[in-house]
């Protein structure tokens, strides 16, 4: 498994700790378990395998929909995410993340945006 800087992982034992430092020639993994900076990395859900900047512009994509009324900001994510996927030079990785967190939001709230589609060949198949 392939860790970056930023990325959460689990123990043996279930503690959560945080990547702070991955050196690739002697496969040494600096790890951070003060749990404050392990919260504040997972605050808008697990971003494990992203980069710094794919980090970043998903970050700054959850703070622009961020809404005190939590309907509106579902509303709010689908219509940015699908303004992003017209956008070709959207990376995929983090429009998959965004897509996750749409669906955990939509879950947590009960609520699915009125315009809301699937595609079918999307769905899993059974």
């Amino acid at each position: 498994m392939r860790v970056v800087k930023g990325d959460v992982v689990f123990l043996r034992n279930g503690t959560p700790a945080l990547v702070k430092e991955v050196n690739r020639e002697t496969g040494k993994v600096v790890l951070d378990y003060d749990m404050k900076n392990v919260q504040r990395a997972t605050e808008k859900g697990l971003k494990n395998h992203l980069s710094e900047t794919q980090r970043s512009s998903y970050n700054v994509t959850l703070r622009e929909v961020e809404n005190s009324d939590k309907r509106e900001e579902v509303q709010d994510l689908h219509e940015v995410i699908q303004n992003l996927r017209s956008n070709r030079r959207t990376d995929p990785k983090v429009l998959h993340y965004l897509e996750n967190e749409l669906m955990h939001r939509m879950l947590r709230e009960n609520y699915t945006p009125p315009n809301f589609e699937v595609d079918s060949e999307n769905l899993p198949q059974y």
